[in-house]
């Protein structure tokens, strides 16, 4: 019985590990595998981490700015020996010009007591709800920036498959078409109608279109690991993509909105600086707080919590001015702050810059796709014609075996331009959507 359950703990130990091991995801637009990536990714989970400690750095400036605190003691003492002081000996009815030894105090001493303080007018802490602020605006658009960043080598990595994924398949076909010529080429050399070298050279043209198939089979599996590893998957899940394509959306023309995300980023890293500049200077003014005491106390020479004594109360309340003069430490860091200031001066203006650029060349990007693809459709479609014509003015005896070959590869490599100018198109075209939609 016993080796009986063993075996089946075995048994479902390995048909689980068997199940998590064929895990597949599929994937048939851009879309669904930017969904997937934004649930699955790391970073973007770090960065949410971070938005949340921003929002309680703001909620703890926010109750700094009064900065309430108190202490609260006790304390309980035992004056083993009491202290003596030396009285004029006539207040006890003694000899004029004499003193008398007089123990004064209590031996048990107990006390409570309570200071709050609450400031009025903190200059520096009014300085830093500031900066906490923008540093919370600051960490949401760092993470959407990492959000575009993340999705657009998405993108990249998603068409590449594709664009393997569809040249595997004119690979494919085209090595039966070297195939086929292959054998012709061997049935006419049999025949003596071509030499020994065109056979060789039909056997090359067949090994290289089967190089390639292998190359392109390799590059995919390359790209399926660097998507697992930009979506932080496990290896051993199985992505499968089967991407649908939209002619509708490739006739269209694009619309580019300007993405301002760095420019903001800039411009919110400027005010930041500037607000860490005056939460520096702040310092140097004075903190005007409210400040209370309640205490009570109890004396006693017989015990401590002595019922018989009674506690004596003592309260006061008041402003406290406190100034502390600047030191070292503390000017460098304004220095220090005016510096990053002119720093994200200069980046802002060179940010401004580069958003206008990004625009104009995800512009000239598109528009130089859109006319690569009709070009290299217009190619293709000669080359396949003309591969065609020569193969039946060879078959027909009167077109040369070499010519032949040569017309062969340039109608497999304009197919294969045709298909990478097509995938490209649809890629610039999530690009300017994941711009557009990642603001």
């Amino acid at each position: 019985m016993k080796l009986k359950l063993l075996f089946k703990v075995i048994i479902s130990l390995f048909s689980v590990a068997t199940a998590n091991a064929q895990e597949s995801i599929r994937f048939t637009n851009p879309d669904s595998l930017l969904a997937f990536a934004e649930q699955q990714s790391i970073a973007l989970k770090t960065g949410d981490a971070q938005i949340l400690l921003a929002k309680y750095q703001t909620l703890y400036a926010k109750i700094n700015r009064f900065n309430p605190r108190a202490s609260a003691n006790y304390a309980a003492t035992n004056n083993s020996q009491l202290p003596v002081n030396f009285f004029p000996a006539e207040i006890f009815n003694g000899k004029p010009g004499t003193f008398k030894e007089v123990y004064t105090g209590k031996q048990y001493v107990q006390s409570v007591y309570l200071t709050p303080q609450i400031d009025v007018i903190n200059p520096v802490a009014w300085a830093e709800l500031k900066s906490a602020k923008l540093g919370g605006q600051l960490t949401t658009i760092n993470n959407t920036l990492t959000k575009k960043t993340l999705f657009e080598s998405l993108a990249a990595s998603y068409f590449n498959i594709v664009s393997f994924q569809q040249q595997i398949t004119i690979t494919s076909k085209t090595l039966l078409n070297a195939d086929s010529i292959l054998k012709i080429f061997t049935n006419k050399y049999e025949q003596g109608i071509i030499r020994s070298q065109d056979v060789s050279n039909a056997k090359v043209n067949h090994l290289l279109v089967k190089n390639r198939l292998q190359l392109l089979q390799t590059a995919t599996e390359q790209q399926f690991n660097i998507l697992k590893l930009l979506c932080d998957t496990d290896p051993t899940v199985t992505f499968i993509i089967e991407h649908q394509d939209n002619a509708a959306v490739l006739i269209q023309d694009a619309v580019v909105s300007e993405n301002i995300l760095y420019a903001r980023q800039a411009q919110t890293q400027l005010q930041y600086s500037i607000s860490e500049y005056k939460a520096g200077k702040a310092a140097h003014f004075p903190t005007l707080s409210f400040i209370g005491y309640w205490a009570k106390q109890q004396n006693s020479n017989l015990q401590f919590f002595d019922n018989t004594a009674r506690w004596i109360p003592a309260n006061y309340i008041g402003l406290r001015l406190s100034y502390t003069f600047p030191d070292a430490g503390r000017l460098y860091k304004t220095a220090t702050a005016k510096a990053n200031w002119k720093t994200a001066e200069m980046n802002l203006k060179h940010k401004e810059i580069q958003q206008k650029m990004e625009y104009l060349q995800l512009l000239i990007d598109y528009k130089k796709a859109k006319e690569s693809m009709i070009i290299t459709k217009e190619i293709r479609y000669l080359k396949e014609d003309i591969y065609r014509k020569n193969l039946n003015l060879f078959l027909q005896d009167i077109y040369p075996a070499d010519n032949l070959l040569s017309s062969f590869t340039d109608a497999l490599t304009a197919s294969l331009d045709y298909q990478s100018a097509l995938i490209n198109l649809q890629y610039q075209q999530s690009k300017i959507s994941i711009n557009n939609s990642i603001q």
